[in-house]
């Protein structure tokens, strides 16, 4: 299967680039490295993730920073829709995945 980043996504992990590497460099490649052994294990069972209001996004969550990853699936392209902590406020899953 197949994995891409959507631009909202692309740009939550620059943000966390942005932000960790001036803090903690170790901080960064731990959070870096949860997030991409989360999204890897996401093809192995495409319904692990739990629902959210649309039927056609599910979303984990990474056990120790707390972010969650909303993603969507398409023939066999997952999409990572964004990548943000549980402390924003909700997504839009309409507006991200119908950009006009």
């Amino acid at each position: 299967m197949k994995i891409e980043f959507t631009t909202p996504a692309l740009n939550d992990l620059e943000e966390l680039r942005l932000y960790f590497s001036e803090r903690s460099e170790a901080g960064l490649k731990s959070i870096i490295s949860e997030i991409e052994y989360a999204i890897k294990t996401i093809p192995e069972n495409l319904l692990s993730g739990r629902p959210t209001p649309r039927d056609d996004v599910r979303e984990i969550v990474t056990i120790k920073y707390g972010f969650l990853i909303p993603y969507h699936v398409r023939g066999d392209t997952l999409y990572i829709l964004r990548i943000y902590r549980s402390m924003r406020k909700p997504l839009d899953y309409d507006k991200i995945l119908n950009p006009t």
